[in-house]
């Protein structure tokens, strides 16, 4: 019985063990099943339009995607993430914050709805949260608050042509930092800003502001009623905070570090929004006179004058007419010469004209040069020239007029006509020689040279990459240094951040030849880490906490990104040897290959200077040109050969378009020769595709710069694009005086060539403890020096400034990556800009100094 009872009493205590694991499991599998969570918040509920509200998703848990897309109402800008980590009680906690910057977009209550965040395939809501929105109280003394915009026209009424001056003010009473402006809309009117943003202070209803304004130039081509959408400002307002009066608060308060870059105050975001402004453009009133309307606005004056009164037949005399004023100068064209076409013959000069802008609107003069030719001696008279213009003073039409001038013509000198042939003989046998007039030799026709058929166009001439180029020159001086270095460094004691160095390396080195699940490989790691970062630094040590590995990184000048690397990788290891939780093999490995990034950043500094000057703006350049030389996709050609001859063909048939795409396969396949990319500039030519054939130019001239042919084909491209870019004095001008006489090619084989010999005399010199730099020594170096300096230049130049050429007929530049941003200007098919940024399906060009915009990529090309 004592047996069986125990037995009875030992399978109820079994019993209650397992009710309690059951129970534990059941506890701990809803915690599991959420292994995250995801709070909203916002700073204010109640706002006016004015206001920003700032919104943060905290997500305790890691890193996740946060999907916005629910919120309507509210212009949803994101600003920024933080992430922090902490370890408390044997566990370690990951809790990233992210921010967004909510502008209301109407008044009432508005719902930030439930926001899902998303994890690992697992998803949580955080909590609706509703706003009010409502337009603030006037206050007596305060109506217009701390912060508003005024937008005012100088006229709310004119007629088509004339201009009137858009007027922005920002106002604060308050210190702002961090401003940014979204620019009005001028749909249906043509803008150009007048000045820059300005500052000054005004007293408004007793306060003082600090009043940012700018102005612009604003003309319509058409009556109507036009509004010009408010402008929206959104700016960082430094938020009050109480601090003890100390000497040293003293000290910070009057010191350089009350600089913005320095200033840690925490800032709320405020929205001010101008007020729309509304423009009636009146027609113009009925013209009725015996002179044609000129279509000009405003205020002119014309005169007209003769570089000469006395001419003989055949001569010319050179017409100057000048229209001068206010207004639409630009549209001003040459009044009707009411000449005798049977006594002059008129040749027309290219209008020249000087106009700048100014609050009375544009104002210059325009110059215009006729060559008359007077065929009929006798006095000949130029009628006065008639100007009518409307009078935006006045509101009436004027008619202006020039003084008739007089032209004396008068007979031209006998013209005498010598045969070429010798005279009878008088009897004396003398021959009368003959006098031939020379003349100059003038071109007739205008054309592009043609093909280039040699099929070894097929075939790449590429240049030596960079790293290849450095590599070949440095490799004698790396075979003559060796001995000299070991030498050098094995008689002299290390410094310790030469130890530490030494002991990073050979923990890696022992960590790669360590299992990832031995116990040795995360410790052996992690000192590796370590010992990096206290060779950045000057102190000595084991180990490092935190916030010292951050200390010595951020004062070595390592980014903040390294920085970040770094300690989340500490973290991370410390998690795994000291939390519980053990890496598996895929996270070991990858581990393993950060801290060997992580100490190859750290660790090589010698050359960061060298490849600041020589990588400068490659990366864009080389991701672009691998985008742009084979653009796309590329395409498989079997029979290169022969698709080469094709394409010869179809150009000799006159069928242009298809051999322009014939050659472009072929160097869609990685073919880089100057003479295929010649001969596709050609076809695109031929098949009036002015940008595409300028674009293929520039990519030939690049690798043959000194080919007459290929220059001689561009310069007449160039001469059939519209735009005219003004020329400017460049540095890169006279440092690349030697462009276009040797390539690139060429300069790299004569630099590793020299580095070889130098290298050579070098080790000779050395041998029999001589000195190098006497006599040859310092010959071959300083050829060697300036050739492989120039090649240096020369790839800078060809990889540093990225270019990118039109190929739409037309293509709008806006001020920015939308279809109704505001019109700039318009560029047309072969201009050649400089590209500055890229973002979504839009670049960022330069064409010249005060004309930078955005362009639709479909419309242009990088070369």
């Amino acid at each position: 019985m004592i047996r069986i009872g125990s037995f009875t009493i030992m399978n109820r205590t079994h019993i209650h063990m397992a009710v309690w694991a059951i129970a534990v499991l059941l506890f701990c599998l809803p915690c599991m099943a959420l292994a995250f969570t995801a709070t909203a918040q916002v700073d204010q509920t109640r706002i006016t339009p004015q206001d920003v509200v700032s919104l943060q998703v905290i997500v305790d848990g890691g890193e996740a995607d946060v999907d916005t897309s629910s919120i309507t109402g509210f212009q949803v800008n994101p600003a920024g993430t933080q992430s922090s980590r902490s370890y408390v009680n044997g566990t370690w906690s990951h809790k990233v914050i992210y921010r967004y910057m909510l502008i209301p977009l109407k008044t009432g209550v508005l719902t930030i709805p439930p926001i899902t965040c998303v994890q690992d395939g697992e998803s949580v809501l955080t909590r609706e949260i509703k706003i009010l929105v409502k337009e603030p109280s006037a206050q007596a003394g305060d109506a217009k608050g701390d912060f508003f915009a005024e937008a005012s026209l100088s006229s709310d009424g004119i007629v088509p042509g004339q201009q009137a001056v858009y007027t922005l003010k920002l106002c604060a009473a308050k210190r702002i930092k961090g401003a940014s402006f979204d620019a009005p809309q001028f749909k249906g009117l043509t803008a150009k800003q007048l000045t820059d943003w300005s500052k000054y202070t005004r007293t408004i209803n007793g306060r003082a502001f600090m009043v940012n304004e700018t102005k612009y130039l604003v003309q319509a081509d058409a009556p109507g009623q036009f509004t010009i959408s408010p402008a929206v400002f959104v700016a960082q307002v430094p938020m009050q905070r109480t601090r003890q009066r100390d000497q040293f608060n003293s000290v910070f308060n009057d010191s350089f570090f009350r600089d913005s870059f320095f200033d840690t105050t925490p800032a709320k975001p405020v929205r001010v929004v101008s007020n729309a402004v509304h423009l009636t453009v009146s027609p113009l009133p009925e013209y009725i006179g015996d002179q044609p309307f000129s279509g000009l606005v405003g205020k002119f004056s014309i005169s007209s004058a003769l570089d000469k009164n006395t001419v003989k037949t055949g001569e010319s005399a050179t017409l100057t007419v000048i229209i001068k004023g206010t207004g639409n100068i630009i549209d001003a064209a040459l009044p009707t010469l009411n000449l005798d076409t049977t006594k002059f013959k008129v040749y027309e000069d290219t209008p020249a004209q000087d106009v700048q802008v100014t609050e009375q609107g544009f104002e210059g003069h325009k110059v215009f040069k006729q060559a008359l030719v007077a065929s009929v001696p006798g006095k000949a008279v130029i009628p006065g020239l008639f100007l009518v213009f409307f009078d935006t003073d006045s509101k009436t039409y004027k008619t202006i007029t020039t003084t008739p001038l007089t032209l004396d013509v008068q007979p031209g000198g006998p013209v005498t006509v010598v045969d070429g042939t010798p005279a009878a003989n008088t009897g004396a046998g003398t021959l009368v020689s003959s006098k031939i007039k020379k003349s100059e030799v003038k071109l007739q026709n205008r054309d592009i040279l043609d093909l280039k058929e040699d099929i070894a166009s097929i075939h790449s001439r590429p240049c030596l990459s960079m790293f290849w180029f450095v590599f070949l020159v440095c490799l004698p001086a790396l075979g003559f240094g060796a001995a000299s270095t070991a030498m050098r460094f094995g008689a002299r004691e290390k410094s310790l951040k030469e130890q530490y160095r030494e002991k990073a390396w050979g923990y890696l080195k022992k960590s790669r030849k360590t299992a990832p699940d031995d116990p040795g490989f995360l410790p052996g790691l992690s000192s590796a880490l370590t010992y990096a970062v206290l060779a950045r630094g000057d102190k000595g040590g084991e180990s490092l906490t935190r916030d010292e590995a951050r200390q010595i990184l951020s004062h070595s000048g390592r980014d903040q990104e390294t920085v970040n690397k770094v300690t989340q990788l500490m973290d991370t290891m410390d998690a795994a040897r000291f939390g519980g939780k053990p890496m598996d093999e895929n996270t070991a490995r990858s581990c393993l290959d950060q801290v060997s990034s992580l100490i190859r950043t750290l660790m090589v500094v010698a050359c960061v200077g060298l490849s600041l000057f020589i990588f400068r703006g490659t990366g864009m350049a080389a991701q672009d040109t691998a985008n742009t030389i084979v653009p796309n996709q590329v395409y498989a050609v079997k029979d290169t050969a022969g698709v080469f001859v094709d394409a010869v063909r179809a150009y000799n048939a006159g069928d242009y378009a298809a051999a322009a795409a014939q050659f472009e396969s072929i160097a869609n396949t990685r073919v880089n020769n100057p003479d295929l990319f010649y001969n596709i500039g050609n076809a695109y030519l031929k098949a009036k595709d002015l940008g595409r054939a300028i674009l293929w130019y520039e990519r030939a001239i690049k690798l043959a710069p000194s080919d007459p042919d290929l220059k001689f084909n561009l310069a007449h491209a160039q001469s059939l694009v519209k735009d005219k870019k003004e020329p400017k004095f460049s540095l890169s001008g006279i440092l690349y005086f030697w462009q276009g006489l040797v390539s690139l090619k060429w300069l790299q084989c004569a630099s590793i060539t020299l580095s070889f010999c130098f290298f050579i005399w070098a080790t000779a010199q050395k041998a029999r403890s001589r000195q190098i730099f006497s006599g040859i020594g310092i010959f071959i170096f300083l050829i060697f020096a300036g050739i492989t300096l120039a090649a240096g230049l020369e790839y800078n130049r060809i990889n540093s400034d990225v270019k990118a050429v039109i190929l739409a007929e037309q293509a709008g530049v806006r001020s920015g990556t939308m279809e109704n941003a505001t019109l700039l200007f318009d560029l047309h098919a072969g201009t050649q800009v400089r590209v500055l940024e890229k973002k979504d399906n839009y670049m960022k060009i330069r064409f010249a100094k005060d004309k930078v915009g955005w362009v639709a990529c479909k419309n242009a090309e990088i070369i």
